[in-house]
């Protein structure tokens, strides 16, 4: 008991240059979520209205050339894109997350509460509708450009990040942006407005292998940059001077963090839709989880938001037989009365 408890004490490792603190208790519970992960992955490409057993799943993988049948178009086109579109999009909105809660400070920080979402929501929209002609990869470029003007804009009228106000102006943001997508779908023809409706609310039945592998390329950058950023934000938790004083620019720093977070929200609402509530529960299921730093935190609740957001795909695609129900929607009624919670709890402690 004893050797086992001094296994999962924290460990430095040094080189020449770096020296890396390891956690094996935070390595442990974060490979217990990989394998979790995988088996619920494993789950969702076998089981549907026609079940596949492993076997044919190996096959499938083994023979992707395969003479067309249809447990080859389920496979290919159907579940390996549905369950891997979930799998990044839910990691990526769990990582930024927990990078805009860390930057800010604040528990309640989610992209989905800053208009983010919406934003990208908006610009998406206008390309579908007015320039249809437009390649599905600028897509992400728009929704890019979108959310970082109002992440800019909500920045300058709330002076700063570590702020109520940031989060309050970004609300407000995001339901003025909310009332400019209903007024577009009142005015859009019924068919239209419910291909949108459906698409908003996060439905990954328009999942594709193309999609998908545009979304890692694009994201996989910022992605690393912000993992990067964790082991300087880790010293910014020690206050701006002390910061200063060890070579980390705060502003810098929040600016790069923030930017990044943006722009992998971009990412995952142009190619999944208005998926919310993730990036507000991850960070918090992370932190009773995982103990170690941001790195750590970053990493948990990336694992954590896929590991949702698939869950939510499977419930939306299992629970109801004759119809199935966007993942967004299944979110939703977890997230709502989480969000209720975790008000509440701060209010107690005023």
């Amino acid at each position: 008991m004893n050797t086992f408890h001094t296994f999962l004490m924290p460990k430095v490792l040094r080189g020449q240059r770096y020296s890396v603190l390891i956690h094996p208790k935070a390595l442990l519970c974060m490979l217990t979520l990989v394998i979790v992960l995988l088996l619920l992955f494993v789950f969702s490409l076998t089981h549907g209205e026609l079940t596949l057993s492993l076997l044919d799943v190996y096959h499938q993988l083994t023979h992707p050339n395969a003479a067309p049948s249809l447990p080859q178009t389920l496979f290919w086109q159907m579940r390996l894109p549905r369950s891997l579109s979930a799998i990044i999009a839910g990691g990526l909105l769990g990582a930024t997350g927990a990078i805009m809660q860390s930057t800010t400070r604040n528990g309640l920080a989610d992209p989905a509460l800053l208009g983010i979402k919406e934003a990208a929501c908006l610009v998406v929209w206008v390309e579908f509708l007015f320039f249809p002609q437009f390649s599905p990869a600028w897509r992400p470029l728009s929704a890019i450009i979108a959310g970082l003007a109002v992440t800019a804009l909500v920045l300058t009228l709330a002076r700063g990040v570590s702020t109520a106000r940031f989060i309050l102006i970004g609300i407000g943001v995001s339901w003025g942006l909310n009332a400019s997508l209903g007024v577009i779908l009142t005015l859009l023809d019924p068919k239209q407005a419910q291909q949108l409706l459906l698409w908003m609310t996060g439905s990954l039945q328009q999942a594709s292998l193309a999609g998908v592998r545009l979304m890692c390329w694009v994201a996989l950058p910022f992605f690393v940059v912000l993992l990067y950023t964790c082991r300087a934000s880790n010293v910014l938790q020690l206050g701006r001077a002390t910061a200063s004083s060890l070579g980390v620019c705060p502003s810098k720093l929040m600016s790069l963090r923030i930017v990044c977070a943006v722009v992998l929200t971009a990412i995952t609402v142009s190619s999944v839709g208005s998926i919310g509530f993730i990036g507000l529960m991850a960070p918090h299921l992370a932190r009773r989880i995982v103990r170690g730093g941001d790195s750590y935190l970053f990493c948990a609740s990336a694992l954590i938001g896929a590991l949702l957001l698939l869950l939510a795909d499977n419930c939306g695609r299992l629970a109801f037989a004759s119809t199935q129900v966007p993942a967004g929607v299944i979110v939703a009624l977890i997230g709502g009365p989480f969000l209720l919670l975790l008000l509440w709890k701060n209010a107690a402690r005023v």
